[in-house]
């Protein structure tokens, strides 16, 4: 009952995260293309500055649970096979992946503080960290890539989640590694905040942890006997 509770409670932050990034997102507002210009950017920053760093300590909040949903998931790998080396590659990625969104998260709000809290100078050079933490996010796909290339390898492995769950957690990867290689092209459907670069992939990674989060709540992982591995979602 311990181990069914564990898992749950990691499948409640997954969904949790997502509804908490979700909100972030909506509280932040329209925000500027990187295309835009310097004053229009820098306008954004002080003009929605209460709003920025109300959707930061959000999405502060959401990394925290998604890691919790990443801790929950490697648990579920390592009761199904102990030997596996997956188990430690998956909880390894999730703490990567976390680790860079947290810090872009804080260095977001720190910035737009002292840009907005020190006027003049500073705010003529809002552009160029906003862009900088734009482009940041978009080379972070290379850690997410990562991470769920494993979690694939290791649903494959172990048998825990469906065998579907591997593919699209493959599908996720791919195109997360794709917005980050196509972070030096000058087309604007390629730039770093284009609707391809971030929307598709960013909801299809949130389809896959809100599904995997649904199993793991619906569903206990049992201690593993003689060699047969449960699977989740069948």
């Amino acid at each position: 009952m311990k181990q069914s509770h564990e898992l749950r409670w990691g499948g409640i932050a997954g969904i949790a995260a997502v509804v908490v990034a979700i909100i972030g997102r909506i509280v932040m507002g329209n925000a500027p293309s990187v295309a835009e210009s310097a004053s229009s950017i820098a306008g954004y920053l002080f003009e929605y500055r209460t709003q920025v760093m109300a959707a930061s300590v959000l999405y502060g909040i959401a990394t925290m649970l998604f890691l919790w949903f990443g801790v929950a998931l490697a648990t579920a790998f390592r009761r199904a096979d102990d030997t596996s080396d997956t188990p430690a590659l998956v909880l390894a990625g999730y703490i990567l992946v976390s680790t860079i969104m947290f810090i872009g998260v804080a260095i977001f709000a720190g910035l737009t503080y002292a840009i907005t809290t020190h006027r003049g100078a500073l705010m003529a050079l809002a552009a160029g960290p906003y862009t900088a933490l734009t482009v940041m996010n978009m080379i972070a796909g290379i850690a997410v890539a990562a991470t769920f290339a494993v979690t694939a390898a290791a649903i494959m492995h172990t048998r825990v989640l469906p065998m579907w769950m591997a593919w699209f957690a493959i599908v996720v990867a791919a195109l997360k590694l794709l917005t980050a290689l196509g972070v030096g092209s000058t087309a604007r459907a390629l730039a770093p905040d284009a609707p391809l670069m971030v929307v598709v992939p960013g909801v299809l990674l949130a389809v896959w942890v809100l599904v995997a989060s649904y199993m793991l709540i619906r569903e206990h992982l049992p201690m593993p006997a003689a060699g047969a591995r449960p699977v989740m979602g069948h």
